[in-house]
């Protein structure tokens, strides 16, 4: 962590901004120019993930492609003492989910016609920003009116490659802020955007996210198929047009929403204020004449008087039976599309849905690692289990205490674990006497990744020897930080169907250097034949 004073590629840190799971943000002076700049570090120890350094890049290329009074600009980015880092715009205020909420009225429209002008030119360049929510706009205090930027395009990615999730399949938006689509992992265009834009007015208004809950699971459903709510219920003083608009800005299908977010933005202020022109759909319609409809020559049946003078026509019943009889198609199509897209995302092994009930593939193989190791290993299965935590634990071999993860990127507690965070699961298994030998079983989404953890670990390692038993290989390799040694390893791979993702490493700290004996006593006694 840097201290005011201190100078990094050039700029002088003047204080600390703020910090997050990926980096910090200082505030610091330009080397050349008299001028502040917001300058954002990504942590060190996730330099060596691939993917989260391309996000961090992708962020600083997208960003300085964009030149708007609406978006922070990107000034420059660049790699020294090992951290990425970008600098950029200083804004000297507030994001928006900093604010009091609820806020007036105006003040939320202000916000988000500014936001929907960033995200229109975004679009326009082939950008989609994916992660639209009150913490990524940024609001500061001028003489004159309040500014509003977009910032954080962190997950953006260009249009034609939109429909893409990470490498590991992992969900990135804010689930709060998120798209049908986003959560089905279905394509995306620019109306997924617009519908975060739209959660992010309705938690202005009503100081809560759409389909709020401490449930992920009730968010979900609320994003895949709950109506929206009425902000009204919230803020009973707005007009109902407010929620009309809301109600086709948050729409389930891309189709049914606005063509853009400035077309959203207007519709807003309309609904709201009544100026300007009303969205298509929408607002009173011109008034309509009275029509006089004339007595028919001959009396219509009994108990069927036709109402003279009324404005609407009189619609004889059969024309009123034939309406009615295409309501049960029309709810039964509506009920089989639901249905349909229900099942699928059930059954998707890639969505963020599965990733909440446990059942991607990662947690199949925790399971599976359980079931091919059951003396190494506790069992795998356990039901209603938390998500993204801990969700299984219980005692291995020797008498270790053994826990599962998914999404292993957090849950790597050493920097040299770095190496394997690619993993999609991970079984580590740890003795209560540090000297001790442990293990942690890997798998990883392809087999190829697979190796190149295996290959990368190796490339920060030395090599003193390897062994091989049955259709598992071993490679001895110590690990040293700063010609500091650090730890002895056992680096084990399998060749048996289906286990060329898994990866098994066996590791202990130890005093006397490139002494493998005490680790491979113990290892030798591992049931892993």
């Amino acid at each position: 962590m840097l201290t005011t004073g201190d100078v990094f590629a050039g700029y002088a840190i003047e204080r600390l901004l703020g910090r997050g799971g990926m980096g910090s943000v200082y505030l610091a002076r330009h080397p050349r120019l008299p001028r502040q700049t917001a300058l954002k570090m990504l942590n060190a120890e996730l330099f060596s993930d691939n993917e989260i350094r391309a996000r961090f890049e992708r962020e600083a290329d997208l960003a300085a492609q964009l030149e708007h009074p609406n978006i922070v600009t990107v000034y420059d980015r660049g790699v020294d003492e090992g951290r990425l880092w970008i600098s950029m715009q200083f804004v000297d205020g507030v994001d928006a989910a900093n604010i009091d909420q609820p806020i007036p009225v105006e003040r939320a429209v202000h916000i988000i016609e500014g936001t929907a002008a960033a995200l229109d030119h975004a679009h326009r360049n082939g950008v989609l920003h994916r992660d639209v929510k009150p913490a990524n706009i940024l609001l500061a205090g001028t003489t004159g009116r309040e500014r509003v930027l977009l910032t954080d395009f962190g997950i953006a990615r260009p249009t034609d490659d939109a429909h893409h999730l990470t490498q590991t399949g992992t969900f990135t938006a804010t689930l709060a802020y998120a798209s049908p689509e986003q959560l089905t992992g279905a394509p995306l265009d620019h109306r997924s955007d617009q519908y975060s834009l739209a959660c992010t007015l309705y938690s202005l208004l009503a100081g809560a996210a759409p389909f709020a809950s401490t449930n992920p699971v009730s968010v979900i459903q609320g994003h895949l198929q709950g109506p929206p709510p009425s902000i009204r219920a919230r803020r009973p003083e707005l007009p109902p047009a407010v929620d009309a608009v809301l109600a086709r800005a948050l729409a389930k299908r891309p189709a049914d929403r606005f063509d853009s977010c400035a077309e959203f933005a207007a519709a807003v202020r309309w609904a709201l204020h009544g100026t300007g022109t009303g969205p298509t759909g929408f607002g009173p319609r011109p008034a309509q004449p009275r029509v006089h409809v004339p007595s028919a020559p001959h009396q219509p049946s009994p108990g069927r008087a036709r109402p003279a003078g009324n404005a609407v026509p009189f619609v004889p019943a059969r024309a009123r039976r034939t309406s009615r009889a295409w309501a049960p198609s029309v709810l039964l199509v509506v009920l089989a599309v639901v249905v349909g897209a229900g099942v699928w995302v059930w059954r998707d092994e890639s969505t963020f849905v599965a990733d909440i009930l446990n059942r991607t593939q990662a947690h199949k193989d925790i399971a599976a690692m359980s079931a091919a190791f059951p003396q190494l290993l506790p069992p795998g299965e356990v039901a209603g289990l938390e998500h993204r935590n801990p969700y299984i634990e219980g005692i291995g071999f020797g008498g270790r205490n053994c826990r599962a993860y998914v999404n292993t990127t957090t849950r790597n507690e050493l920097e040299w674990e770095s190496t394997f965070q690619a993993a999609g699961a991970k079984w580590a298994c740890k003795s209560a006497e540090i000297r001790d030998s442990h293990f942690s079983f890997y798998t990883f989404p392809t087999a190829e990744s697979a190796a190149a953890a295996v290959a990368d670990f190796e490339s920060k390692s030395r090599d003193v020897g390897s062994g091989a038993s049955g259709t598992r290989s071993d490679d001895h390799r110590t690990l040293y930080y700063n010609n500091r040694y650090v730890l002895a390893a056992v680096v084990s791979t399998f060749s048996d169907p289906g286990r060329e993702r898994w990866v098994l490493l066996s590791h202990r700290s130890s005093t006397s250097g490139n002494d493998l004996a005490p680790l491979l006593k113990d290892f030798v006694r591992f049931p892993l034949r």
